[in-house]
C-alpha cells in the first residue's frame, strides 16, 4: 500500500495545515540566557530538514515557517 505524501510528511514530524499548534504564537528566546536551548531547537530543525530531504527531493528548495508576532 502506498503512503500519501502528506502522511509521509506527517510521519516525519511536519505539522499540516489546520493543526492547532500553528495558531499558537511563537515565543522569542531570551538571548544570550537561552542560547543552549536556541541552539538545540536549530539543530532539531536542521535534522528534520535532512530527514525530509531524504524522503522528498524538493526541486526549488525547502524552508521553515513559524507564527509571527502581530
Amino acid at each position: 500500500m502506498d503512503v500519501r505524501p502528506s502522511q509521509q510528511m506527517r510521519d516525519l514530524g511536519v505539522v499540516q495545515r489546520g493543526a492547532g499548534i500553528l495558531a499558537e504564537p511563537a515565543r522569542a528566546f531570551d538571548l544570550p540566557a537561552e542560547r543552549d536551548e536556541a541552539e538545540r531547537v536549530v539543530d532539531e530543525l536542521f535534522a528534520a530538514m535532512e530527514r525530509i530531504g531524504q524522503v522528498h527531493p524538493f526541486a526549488m528548495g525547502m524552508g521553515i515557517a513559524a507564527p509571527q508576532k502581530p
